[in-house]
């Protein structure tokens, strides 16, 4: 009896640690693709900005109407 009980009790603790620990994980997965983010939206900010400035010249030099 005691061998059924002391095989529980191990179950138990290992789903308790996986929980603690997949919070964890996603914690950090979540971090990481925040900063990932930021990091791209910086460095597409220049090429965007070009090329949004180079679409306004262009329709700046279209005739409108006719």
């Amino acid at each position: 009896m005691l061998k059924v009980y002391t095989r529980a009790l191990a179950r138990l603790n290992a789903l308790r640690e996986e929980e603690g620990a997949t919070a964890t994980e996603y914690a950090l997965v979540l971090g990481l693709v925040a900063i990932a983010l930021v990091v791209a939206a910086v460095a597409l900010t220049p090429i965007l900005d070009t090329f949004v400035a180079d679409i306004g010249t262009w329709m700046d030099g279209q005739v409108v109407g006719s």
